[in-house]
Formats: structure tokens, sequence, C-alpha cells
């Protein structure tokens, strides 16, 4: 097989690299945030416990008016006041305490630590009136895990993808001849309009020729569809022969690329396949998200009836991408309706061996 290469339209691999560093650092940011606690808390699992019962526990809420004058406002800050007696080696430790808490902690302090009730609790053997009223507690440390997991994976498969595409574009290189812009490369394989589908359901054909021309009618605004239908007719063409007898080969190819780059049309980048990849991304990320949600975030919320600032992060990453799946279904009909600047007809013209 000979083969000449011109201008292909392939994303550069460093664009995989930095999405895929960017993806795994965004994922980070949580983790990181939770570093502090998560020591905490790994600290305070090797103390001793003991019981405390709950002499008195008062929750209440603070209102005050925020914002400015254009645009006032009302805020709520929530504070626990409680009472803990527990015994330690015969000392009684009587603990009061006043502190801020979040509308979530205050729901948790309701809830599980009404007057009266007794919990276990784990205390600093150094200083006994420093305790951990839930010892052990690792469950909010789940989410940023499977965060930084989830992120982890796809910055792998983007720097993976960079990877195959630098080979590939030094391969590329290496056997690449001066050609104009705008070029296809020249193969001298039999023509075929077959293909394979790949990452993100992008479509590749096997001749490379073929192959460049049907991704420059794509910054053509024109759509897989109608990408099809020509490939399609000129496949039915080349088996039943033209009427002027031109054969589709390698010339022909040429002639039809010509064509494309003299056609009057605006290129638009292909938004509709960047749209249908976004919606494979989205989906992606939200079927990461919906199992953190259904396991960490809907157990707390039906006890609670409040999830703390964390544990809305599933819910939303859930559900945001499903709504602009769903919004982007009108998008991409809008895209297929405007975009379209008539390269797809004229090409059907230039079969038929019409006046174009």
């Amino acid at each position: 097989m000979e083969m000449s290469h011109g201008v292909e339209i392939k994303p550069p691999p460093v664009a995989f690299f930095v999405i895929g560093m960017t993806v795994f650092l965004l994922g980070c940011i949580w983790p990181v945030l939770m570093i502090d606690d998560f020591q905490n808390e790994l600290e305070a699992s090797s103390w001793p416990t003991t019981d405390a019962t709950v002499v008195a526990l008062d929750v209440y809420v603070y209102e005050y008016q925020c914002g400015d004058s254009q645009s006032p406002d009302t805020c709520e800050e929530y504070f626990v006041d409680y009472h803990l007696r527990y015994t330690i080696n015969g000392t009684i430790f009587n603990v009061q305490e006043s502190e801020e808490v979040s509308h979530f902690d205050s729901r948790v302090w309701e809830v599980d630590y009404p007057v009266n009730s007794t919990r276990e609790i784990a205390y600093n053997p150094e200083n006994p009136e420093h305790f951990d009223a839930n010892p052990e507690h690792y469950t909010p440390f789940i989410p940023p895990l499977m965060v930084l997991i989830a992120s982890s994976l796809l910055s792998i498969m983007f720097i993976i993808g960079g990877i195959k595409s630098f080979f590939k574009t030094s391969s590329a290189h290496q056997t690449s001849s001066a050609l104009e812009k705008g070029m296809l490369p020249q193969s001298n394989d039999n023509i075929t309009f077959t293909y394979a589908k790949g990452a993100w359901g992008v479509r590749t054909y096997h001749h490379p020729t073929v192959e460049a021309l049907a991704q420059k009618l794509l910054s053509f605004s024109c759509t897989y569809e109608q990408i099809d239908t020509f490939f399609t007719a000129c496949q039915a063409t080349e088996e039943n022969g033209s009427p002027s007898g031109d054969r589709i080969d390698l010339e022909w190819l040429n002639e039809v690329n010509q064509m494309v780059e003299q056609h009057n049309s605006i290129q638009k980048y292909n938004w509709i396949q960047k749209a249908k990849i976004a919606r494979i991304i989205l989906l992606l990320i939200s079927a990461i998200f919906a199992p953190i949600a259904i396991i960490f975030a809907l157990p707390v919320w039906l006890t609670y009836y409040a999830l703390p600032w964390y544990g809305w992060i599933p819910i939303w990453g859930t559900l945001t991408p499903l709504g602009l799946v769903f919004a982007s279904r009108k998008l991409i009909s809008e895209f297929g309706k405007r975009i379209d600047q008539g390269l797809a007809a004229t090409l059907m013209e230039f079969l038929d061996n019409e006046e174009y």
C-alpha cells in the first residue's frame, strides 16, 4: 500500500493529556479538603471508649439579615447546647458546651442524641474532656474517595487515548509528504465505504482516503446520516456503474474533495457530533454519581431529612447531567436544522452528474 498524507482534522495528543490531568486534579480537590478531618477521625479511633449520658440538649436557630440594601435576605445559623456526663476511672466528667453547627449536624444531634439517652463516645486518655461523640465514623469520607477513584479512571482513559493519538500522529508524520493544505491522504487500496465504531461512538472508515473525506464532510456540518446516504449511493453507483462510465476511484474522491473545498459553507466544527459525545460523557458522570447517591445520600436523608454539604454533590452530580442530556436533545435538533449549509444535497447532485 502506498500512501501520502495531507492535513487530518484530529485533536492534538496534548489535548488528551491536558483533559486527563484536569479531570484528575478536579477529582483530588474534595479528598484534599477532607484529609484533616480524616486524620482526626483516624487518631480518635485509637482512643478508649465509654458510655456518656445526654443530660441536656438544646438546638436553636439564629436568624439575621444578610445581603445588602438592594437585595436583603435572611440567613440562619444553627447552634447546639449540650451537657454530657460520663465516668472515667471513678471520676465523673460533666461537659457542657455550645457550638455552631450546620443544619445537617443540628439534625444529627436531635435524632441521635435525645435527652437521657446513652451514647458511646471515644475520649482522649491524656485529656478526658476531649472526646469524639461519634467514633470511627468514616461514612463522610466514602464519597470523596469514590470521586477520586472515578476521576482517576477517567483521567487514565484520556491519557491512554493521548498516548495512542501521539503514536498515531507520529507514525503519520513519518510517512507524510508536503501536500497542500486541504488535500486528502492518497491510498491505493481498493475503495471501500465500510467503517468501524470506536470510543464515544465515533466512526472510523477503513479506507484512509474515505476516512479523511468523511472527517472533512463532518467539519462542513454534514451529519453522519447525510454522509451514509452519500457513501451508500457511491457504493451503489460503483456496483451498478455510473451513467457517464466514471469509476469511483482515488481520482474521483479527489474531485469530490476539490468540490467540497470550493463549497461556500461556514465550517461548524461538527457541533452535532461533539454534542452527542458530550451527552455520553454526561451520562457516564451521572452513572458514576448515582450509586453514591443511592448508597450514601438516600439513607442519610431518610434518617435525618437533611444532608451535609458534601451529600448534595452526588445528588446534583446525578441529576444535573441528566437534565443537560434532556436539554441537549432540543439543542441537537436545532443544530441539525440551522447548520446545514446544503453540502449534502450538492454531493448527491454531483454523484448524479447534475449541475450544482
